[in-house]
């Protein structure tokens, strides 16, 4: 097995070192996630009961994500909003569509809208992928008040990569009880699931009301009272932002990853 991993893993370093072989393997993984998925649940369903950590642990090898934070202030050095950002990164592209959640169809765990994610690309690469799911042709508009009403439902904004994080093919708007990236970093604690943002969380405790508001809407754990006091634990900390949105004192909010030892 160490063997197999190690040439992965080669595989992986060598298309990082040509980045339009990186770009079109990752358009070739986009077209065929979705029966990759299904035949791993299939299998864990009707063939090797109880395979599905094993098998999601090796396509995490070359699958994964990264956390985008919602629209929240960010301190430290200049950067671009992280909505912002989102819309830069889909302005800067050919085409995008609006498809629909695989995760929380196949799942069903939560009401949460199904039409959350975004596909990029070039409109032959669209018009391909549409012919194997539904997708909807969307406007910058229409991707932006839907990246609004998923901050509001306290969705995760996830760059879905491949074969590693330099190659985005759809940003999805997640949700830890149904998505399989959220799902499988939290349970099974998978490297190369849901890789954390550039930004993590700092905590004015002078401020701080102490309400508890904010532990809700953290899926990492990063936040727990003790002594009706708020904890940070920042080794935790994906920095998606939702705890920040929730914060009534704005006692809450994100720096750059890089700058956290200057705090």
């Amino acid at each position: 097995m160490s063997v197999v991993l190690n040439k992965i893993h080669d595989g992986i370093q060598f298309l990082s070192q040509y980045p339009k072989i990186g770009r079109f393997f990752g358009t070739i993984l986009g077209l065929i996630e979705v029966p990759i998925l299904d035949f791993i649940y299939f299998l864990d369903k009707y063939i090797t009961p109880g395979s599905y950590q094993k098998s999601m642990k090796m396509f995490s090898l070359f699958y994964g994500s990264k956390i985008i934070p919602l629209s929240v202030k960010i301190e430290g050095t200049p950067t671009v909003a992280p909505t912002e950002e989102i819309m830069g990164i889909i302005k800067r592209m050919p085409a995008v569509s609006i498809g629909y959640c695989y995760c929380r169809v196949k799942e069903k765990n939560c009401d949460n809208p199904i039409w959350t994610c975004i596909h990029i690309g070039t409109a032959k690469h669209l018009d391909e992928l549409g012919r194997k799911i539904p997708l909807k042709s969307s406007t910058i508009d229409e991707v932006e008040q839907l990246l609004l009403k998923s901050d509001k439902l306290g969705l995760v904004h996830q760059l879905l990569t491949a074969p590693n994080p330099n190659y985005v093919y759809v940003i999805c708007n997640c949700c830890p009880c149904c998505c399989v990236m959220l799902r499988n970093a939290i349970d099974f604690n998978f490297h190369g699931s849901a890789m954390p943002s550039n930004f993590i969380i700092t905590h004015n405790s002078d401020k701080c009301s102490n309400c508890g508001k904010c532990i809700k809407r953290c899926y990492f754990g990063s936040l727990t009272m003790k002594k009706d006091t708020l904890i940070v634990n920042e080794e935790k900390c994906t920095g998606c932002g939702l705890c920040v949105n929730s914060c009534e004192n704005d006692v809450l909010s994100l720096i750059q990853r890089i700058d956290v030892n200057k705090i």
